[in-house]
């Protein structure tokens, strides 16, 4: 998979994941509350995106039969340590009234883990 194409369907996978949370953030009063946090975990998962590919990349180029191996098993621990502290934080320093952050989260988890199986297996393929 090329920079080209990774850039094209990070943008679509992006635009798609962004309407139904516009469309909830909009008509849905206690979810609008969390408009924000909605848009900045869309940026955090699209900078994990961003940083795996390139990583996944450099792994794939790597004289190391294991280093792409590493990364997959890293990633996934990484990502569920950042997603907790993320989660924490957020209720921490906004105290939140209601739980329909979580739902919002859990939705983008799904998405962009979906997305990142997805273009980590074309990498491990090239």
């Amino acid at each position: 998979m090329n920079n080209r194409s990774f850039f094209s369907r990070i943008a679509v996978i992006t635009l798609l994941a962004s309407v139904p949370l516009i469309l909830l953030t909009s008509f849905v009063q206690p979810a609008h509350q969390h408009a924000l946090f909605a848009v900045a975990t869309v940026v955090l998962f699209v900078l994990v995106c961003f940083g795996l590919f390139f990583a996944g990349a450099g792994a794939v180029r790597s004289g190391s039969k294991y280093a792409f191996t590493n990364l997959v098993s890293v990633s996934v621990f990484g990502k569920m340590v950042l997603a907790l502290a993320w989660l924490f934080v957020y209720q921490k320093t906004f105290h939140p009234d209601n739980e329909w952050f979580v739902g919002i989260f859990l939705y983008l988890y799904v998405v962009y883990t979906a997305f990142e199986v997805w273009f980590m297996t074309k990498l491990a393929k090239s």
